[in-house]
């Protein structure tokens, strides 16, 4: 897995850069690093995986993968702050009123 070509992990770490930095006056350092971090480890490790679905490129692969994930997390992040959201949608799951 590690053993992948210098190209490979320059983008990789272009990404990560792009990632932290994205949208950086509204996260906290630590939020930014941990959405990086979790990009970067989902974009390494499914590369090999994805690549036969964008011509084979592993680089490419990586880089929609850490794009997309970027955006999920933020999504989620969002849904998962929104207390209200959740209670509504427990209780429409479990058949109760929504108030």
């Amino acid at each position: 897995m590690l053993n992948k070509p210098v190209e490979f992990w320059l983008i990789v770490a272009g990404m990560l850069i792009y990632v932290a930095t994205r949208a950086a006056e509204n996260d906290p350092i630590m939020m930014r690093a941990a959405k990086a971090a979790t990009a970067g480890l989902l974009g390494v490790g499914g590369s090999h995986e994805v690549a036969p679905f964008v011509r084979g490129s592993e680089v490419i692969a990586a880089v929609l993968i850490m794009a997309f994930a970027q955006l999920v997390l933020d999504v989620a992040t969002a849904i998962m702050s929104d207390r209200e959201f959740i209670k509504s949608l427990v209780r429409k799951r479990l058949g109760g009123r929504d108030e």
